[in-house]
């Protein structure tokens, strides 16, 4: 009943929120950009809300009633991540959306808007943990699958697709870019550049030289980058790469076995 309650007014919320707070979706993937009553009349009352305890990925996770009625008053209103899982092809996937604060005019209360989707591919364990609470580890889903599970993840096939790689993940930055999406951005120089809708493919392997679609990930992200931005500023972390999405990749030859490691010489002794 109380969870009835508070759906209720978020959605009134949205009816009676000012036109500047109602933005819409900036880009194809329908959230980045959504305030938080938009997002609420589009998925419904979050399934949980997360917070984040370390910068190394730990969170805590609560009910969208004690949020509601206890924590949201004691901590930063835009430090809770609205939390969707959903279960697609017998894979568990979760949807964590992050927001940023923008002042609401004539008003104390800040507009929270999406700036980043955070969704994780996930299995649970059934010898982990309790029956009421398994613990879910990550799940390796093969690039060419991640449609099948998101169908928000729309990449570009064009061969000249910006596409980086780091030590970390993945970069596939596409072609429409939004003036607005710069006020979700928090670098300092943003209004200096361009930014587009980008998806980032995170692995809990090291992704091998040459990455193509059997390649593995177990979460991806959808966010704001500027391929001017990375350019000049990430020359020496980000190395360019052939979109893995499109028909020149696939028409490579396979990648030549990995050369086999040699032994590391050791030394004769004597008897």
């Amino acid at each position: 009943m109380r969870t009835a309650v508070l759906l209720l007014a978020g959605f009134v919320a949205w009816l009676i929120a000012p036109p500047a707070s109602l933005a819409g979706a900036l880009f194809s993937d329908g959230y980045l950009g959504l305030t938080q009553p938009e997002l609420l009349a589009k998925l419904g009352p979050p399934h949980k809300i997360r917070i984040r305890l370390a910068a190394q990925r730990v969170f805590r996770y609560h009910t969208f009633e004690e949020w509601e009625t206890i924590l949201k008053d004691t901590m930063t209103v835009s430090g809770g991540e609205y939390v969707y899982q959903f279960t697609r092809e017998k894979v568990y996937v979760r949807y964590s959306f992050q927001f940023k604060e923008e002042p609401t005019p004539n008003s104390d209360t800040p507009t929270l808007t999406v700036n980043l989707v955070d969704i994780e591919f996930l299995s649970t364990d059934p010898q982990a943990g309790s029956h009421e609470n398994p613990v879910s580890i990550p799940f390796a889903v093969p690039i060419a699958d991640v449609q099948k599970l998101v169908p928000e993840f729309k990449p570009s096939r064009a061969d000249e697709a910006p596409t980086y790689r780091s030590n970390l993940f993945v970069i596939l930055i596409q072609d429409q870019v939004s003036k607005e999406a710069r006020k979700l951005v928090r670098e300092r120089v943003k209004t200096d550049y361009d930014w587009s809708l980008s998806y980032r493919l995170y692995t809990t392997e090291e992704f091998p030289t040459r990455i193509n679609l059997a390649d593995t990930v177990n979460r991806i992200e959808f966010t704001i980058d500027s391929l001017q931005f990375i350019k000049d500023h990430y020359q020496l972390t980000h190395d360019s790469m052939i979109n893995p999405f499109s028909a020149k990749a696939a028409s490579l030859p396979p990648p030549a076995d990995p050369a086999v490691k040699k032994k590391i010489p050791r030394p004769r002794y004597a008897p």
